[in-house]
């Protein structure tokens, strides 16, 4: 699980990478690739967030299921894909739409 997770975030980084690049091969200024930057750090902070509070209700509950654990760790995985949205569509944005 830990070795997905870890998978996730280098994912993530990568993707960061790829849209900061993107930015500056399409020659935006620097306050857009800051913002292309900071827009594409949520999902990376989401996942974090996430994987720490999974690991977390692992070592405090063991291998014991509960359906309120269950519903929860959606509810973090939720999250983690609406910050996935959130944080490369408004990179797209400000790469492709934003001052032009």
């Amino acid at each position: 699980m830990a070795l997905l997770k870890e998978k996730a975030i280098m994912q993530e980084t990568l993707a960061l990478l790829v849209a900061v690049l993107l930015a500056v091969w399409l020659g935006c200024d620097g306050p857009q690739i800051f913002l292309v930057f900071l827009a594409c750090l949520l999902p990376i902070t989401l996942e974090l967030v996430n994987s720490a509070m999974e690991i977390f209700i692992d070592h405090v509950l063991g291998s014991t299921y509960r359906e309120e654990i269950r519903r929860a760790k959606d509810m973090l995985s939720a999250a983690v894909c609406l910050a996935l949205m959130i944080g490369y569509c408004g990179s797209l944005w400000i790469i492709f739409f934003a001052n032009k």
